[in-house]
């Protein structure tokens, strides 16, 4: 009887160990000792239970995020407590708010302060100070009128600044990133609420600007586009407010013409001083948010500044002398800096792009229509001539850009085009813009194949050379067309829309291509042959569109013929001669 139970008795205890072993495998618990049948077990039972739930859910020991949010939580319980010193009036107003200020700091400086490790704590600190600071700063703006909104805009800059500051050392963009998003976040919508933008413009400037000596040494490249965009929006508010067509609204606070252009040329400064330390300093490569930046402060500074200024004052002299000086700028960094470094090849084509459009800009802002276009066909010829001289193509496609910028604003093409496709007639003389522009586009074309020798044959030098030629023979063919309406308008009095004048005109086009595909077979005229076809789809163009409507079926008779015979007549013009 004593040996059945003591035997029934083992059973069990194997039975209890199994049941206990299984259940330390199901909990993944690794046991530090064995589990021994002494008196101690069931005691130590429950502490082994309590390892094996931590180990199944395991509370991380590196973030203790109870302490950093008790901290976080204190720090608004202090703002409150000087927020309800402020309103008991035990205290000057102006007094607490100072020290809420500095409190706000001290909450920043710490978030900088905090270890590697500790990430989240650097992220709920900095939003601490920010939860601090602005509540304060749009109370006592807004509500109290404790300070002046020029005065927000500095503290606003200054907390920005500190932030940037104390984040350098150990890198850390988060402080950087919630204090330059509280900065601009807070001085909008102070800007909405108190309708002073002028104050807050500058601010967001100060912000821009700051963030760009950052990025010129490589840090906080993440944040520049918010501060610019903050920064454009500013100055483009403030211009429009100023100089729409109502004037300023009542509501807003005056907007002296000097501050909002010390604004739009702040804004041009930042950002092509950033831009031109970190390209020519620093040896950056251009990136496509400061090439577009570039581009958005120039419209918004220099056109703002042009919509501010009077028409022929001295500051419209001084904007267009301006964008003068900065174009030629470019010019010399491209062509004499540039042009010879292989690894700024983008700077090269940015700089010498933003060189030509300042150039033009600053013509079309000081000069009438006829004397920007002297001034850009005097430039088409430097610049091909410079271009060949040098061996710069760049330089060379910049004057074809020139003559055609002159071309078109000295009507010389649409005078050409209404020769060709109207039915205008010139009884006296042919315009004078027209024998102009065709000199001026012969020579252009003279001095891109004189000095195109010099150069790498390609299918870029090709082109160039076939697009140089192209507004020289539009040119050939309307002063061809002109002088053969006014010779027959001149012998025999007929009125503008004589059928037989657009046979003149249909003629004169046929011709052009006659002596094209003739002298295209010549080695210096290559060029030319190219433009052989378009010409004819020219001349069928005008067949269907002028010839065919004439009444007289004579008229129509000889525009089909000349037409006919020149598509017989061409390939053999067009083919190549043997000592050629």
């Amino acid at each position: 009887m004593m040996q059945a139970d003591l035997d029934d008795l083992r059973q069990q205890v194997r039975n209890l160990t199994d049941r206990v072993a299984r259940l330390e495998a199901s909990l993944a618990v690794r046991p530090e000792a064995p589990l021994t049948q002494d008196a101690g077990a069931p005691h130590d039972a429950p502490s082994e239970v309590l390892e094996a739930g931590t180990a199944f859910f395991p509370v991380p020991q590196s973030t203790p995020i109870l302490p950093v949010l008790g901290g976080a939580t204190l720090g608004l319980a202090g703002a409150y407590l000087l927020r309800a010193i402020a309103e008991s009036g035990v205290i000057p107003s102006k007094l607490v708010f100072a020290v809420a200020a500095l409190y706000a700091v001290a909450w920043l400086l710490w978030a900088a302060r905090a270890h590697a490790g500790r990430r989240l704590a650097a992220i709920l600190y900095s939003l601490t100070a920010v939860l601090i600071l602005s509540p304060l700063l749009w109370e006592a703006t807004v509500r109290f009128h404790t300070v002046s909104p020029w005065q927000t805009s500095v503290i606003l800059v200054a907390f920005n600044l500190i932030g940037l500051t104390v984040s350098w050392r150990k890198d850390l963009l988060v402080v950087a990133t919630v204090s330059t998003v509280a900065g601009i976040g807070t001085a909008a919508a102070l800007l909405v609420a108190t309708y002073d933008v002028l104050p807050f413009t500058f601010a967001f400037l100060a912000i821009a600007a700051a963030i760009e000596t950052c990025a010129c040494f490589n840090h906080w490249l993440g944040d520049r586009w918010l501060a610019a965009a903050a920064a454009d929006l500013a100055v483009f508010l403030a211009t429009w407010l100023v100089t729409n067509p109502r004037g300023l609204p009542q509501a807003y606070a005056p907007i002296p013409a000097a501050g909002l252009l010390a604004a739009q040329s702040a804004l041009l400064a930042i950002y092509l001083s950033s831009v031109m330390a970190r390209t020519l300093l620093r040896d950056r490569t251009f990136t496509t948010f400061e090439t577009a930046q570039c581009i958005l402060a120039f419209v918004i500074g220099v056109g703002g500044a042009i919509r501010l200024a009077s028409e022929g004052s001295h500051l419209t002299v001084a904007i267009a002398g301006f964008a003068l000086l900065c174009g030629a700028a470019c010019y010399a960094i491209s062509f004499r800096l540039l042009a010879r470094q292989a690894s700024q090849g983008r700077n090269f084509y940015t700089y010498s792009t933003f060189g030509i459009l300042l150039v033009v800009v600053g013509c079309r802002i000081l000069l009438s229509d006829g004397s920007a276009a002297i001034a850009w066909f005097m430039l088409a010829l430097a610049c091909i001539g410079a271009g060949g001289f040098w061996t710069r193509l760049t330089l060379e496609v910049h004057g074809g850009v020139y003559l055609l910028l002159a071309l078109l604003f000295s009507g010389a093409l649409h005078q050409s085009a209404r020769a060709l496709l109207g039915t205008d007639l010139w009884p006296d003389s042919i315009p004078f813009a027209l024998w102009t522009g065709a000199a001026v586009a012969g020579a252009s074309y003279w001095l891109a194949r004189r000095f195109s020798r010099s150069m790498q044959e390609g299918w870029t030098l090709r082109a160039f050379r076939v697009a140089m030629a192209a507004p020289l023979v539009w040119l050939v063919a309307g002063v061809a067309a002109g002088s053969l309406t006014g010779a027959y308008h001149g012998l025999f009095a007929v009125p503008a829309g004589d059928p037989y004048c657009a046979t003149l005109r249909t003629l004169a086009v046929v011709g052009v291509t006659l002596l094209l595909a003739a002298i295209g077979t010549q080695a210096n005229f290559r060029d030319f042959a190219q433009l052989v076809y378009p010409l004819m789809l020219l001349g069928g163009y005008r067949l269907l569109s002028d010839d065919l409507r004439q009444d007289r079926k004579t008229a129509l008779f000889l525009s089909l013929l000349v037409y006919g015979a020149t598509l017989i007549a061409l390939p053999r013009l067009r083919r190549p001669r043997a000592n050629s």
